[in-house]
């Protein structure tokens, strides 16, 4: 399976070496290649339009972490920001602001909904295909199709919903609010969650890790558990898969980001870039010392690393994932160097899903559902209790870090509320700078109050009238979310 996986993978990297999306957000045909009426004659041509969204989702996902972050208190801006950085950092956002345009995400679910319309076709001239592989094929359409959806619904708060998989926009969109357009995709990816992928590959394996996200963020907890486990536990023939190990373990968690689509025991989906090929991914620049150094890592992320204890030499500090890893520093100027990592420079993948993000996810999910016990396990030493999961060591240990223990919360906390923060902590160390702080933020927000996500975001600004203004606006649920022309 490992070996098949990798084959798909390199394919992945060949087709999109290839594949252009330049055309307007509003032609019919979101792209310049044959349309799928003519060109779906094979089993390939349909797993080529499979790949297609991840070659769109080129133009977005840079700018979309970038922003994200610095929405967040991850990020800040520095005095190169221009006036649309500048805007987003301090939280007064116009619609027609480039770096939070949604038009490339829009691309995204048309071209996706445009090969949903003929890719029953095949069956026509290909006799070999089968029920099963067409139904694989529908689902990763229809999970990479969800994810751009999801991603407008937390970002924007309501999605403009293309009815009937048409391949266009229409002049009468549907506006569909965050919490019923949840519901709409859980109803749309159910179908295809029952697919043997020990027998058939699959090129969105994080259908069901999407879909357990979004019932954490329903707050379905018990659905968010079983789905987000039945994501960790996908490939049962390779109990290693989507688990944390020893694979990464110490320095080696560097490696996780070097030619990220390959790593395929860790990373579920990138969106892979390849300077070589033209393909330039810009967050590398935006963060660099030496290039634009539009904006660096705030005082509450380097002092979170910084305050870490490494078990194994008693040194100070998170010294396999902070300094040198996840940010670096020159003449006392701290910058993100996440994106440095790749040998080829602008060549940085961004990745949407990987087992660390599943697993803390997860951790989240189960200490609301009750097991606060098992939650740290995940997040400190290892879930070792399922079948499978005997090698798992938690994301603290193989980082080397202290482990957490239920027993020492202290007994006048509110032990959901303690766990659920050294969770969301244990995110912004190991996830920093991957755009995934802002919707965490927002997410454990609408269960805690919104003073939650305003007391930690108004931090980061050294101008306490900025802080006291911003976090006076964001104090408003309503004001949490990107605006866009309608």
């Amino acid at each position: 399976m490992k070996n098949n996986l990798k084959c798909i993978l390199i394919q992945f990297v060949i087709i999109l070496n290839l594949w252009s999306c330049s055309d307007s957000f509003f032609d019919e045909i979101p792209s310049d290649r044959t349309t799928p009426d003519k060109n779906f004659k094979s089993l390939l041509d349909a797993e080529l339009a499979c790949i297609a969204p991840l070659a769109i989702l080129r133009d977005v996902a840079p700018q979309m972490i970038f922003a994200s972050d610095l929405l967040s208190d991850m990020t800040v801006i520095t005095e190169n920001a221009d006036l649309n950085w500048q805007e987003i950092n301090n939280h007064n956002l116009r619609a027609d602001n480039p770096y939070i345009d949604a038009s490339n995400l829009y691309k995204v679910i048309i071209n996706a909904n445009e090969s949903l319309l003929y890719i029953e076709n095949i069956a026509k001239t290909d006799q070999d295909i089968t029920d099963i592989d067409i139904k694989v094929l529908k689902g990763n359409l229809i999970g990479i199709r969800s994810w751009a959806y999801f991603t407008i619904a937390r970002l924007y708060g309501e999605v403009a919903y293309i009815k009937d998989n048409l391949p266009k926009l229409t002049e009468n969109l549907t506006y569909i609010p965050r919490e019923s357009m949840l519901d709409t995709l859980i109803n749309n990816l159910t179908p295809y969650l029952d697919i043997d992928y020990q027998d058939y590959l699959n090129l969105s394996m994080y259908n069901k890790a999407l879909i357990g996200e979004i019932y954490l963020e329903k707050q379905d907890y018990e659905n968010a558990v079983n789905h987000l486990i039945m994501a960790i536990e996908g490939f049962e023939n390779d109990p290693d898969l989507y688990k944390v190990n020893k694979s990464y373990q110490k320095d080696y968690w560097k490696k996780i980001f070097l030619n990220a689509e390959s790593n395929i025991s860790e990373v579920m989906i990138a969106v892979p870039f390849d300077y070589t090929n033209n393909q330039i991914n810009p967050i590398e620049l935006w963060y660099g010392y030496h290039d634009q150094y539009v904006a660096k890592p705030t005082n509450f992320i380097v002092d979170l690393f910084n305050i870490q204890v490494n078990i194994r030499n008693r040194i100070t500090g998170d010294i396999y994932r902070g300094l040198g890893a996840s940010y670096d520093t020159i003449n006392g100027n701290n910058f993100v160097n996440k994106y440095n990592l790749e040998p080829v420079a602008l060549s940085s993948d961004l990745i949407l899903y990987r087992a660390a993000d599943i697993h803390l996810l997860l951790a989240e999910a189960m200490n609301r559902s009750g097991d606060s016990r098992a939650a740290l396990k995940i997040l400190s030493d290892g879930y070792v209790e399922r079948s499978g999961w005997e090698n798992s060591i938690g994301i603290r240990k193989r980082a080397y870090l202290s482990s957490y223990i239920y027993e020492d919360i202290p007994t006048d906390f509110d032990a959901v509320n303690y766990v659920e923060d050294l969770i969301v902590q244990e995110r912004a160390l190991e996830l920093a700078f991957e755009g995934k702080r802002w919707t965490d933020l927002m997410r454990v927000a609408r269960r805690r109050g919104p003073s939650y996500l305003a007391d930690k975001v108004a931090l980061k600004y050294s101008d306490p009238n900025m802080a006291n203004a911003v976090r006076e606006k964001l104090m408003n649920e309503a004001n949490w979310y990107l605006p866009f022309p309608k």
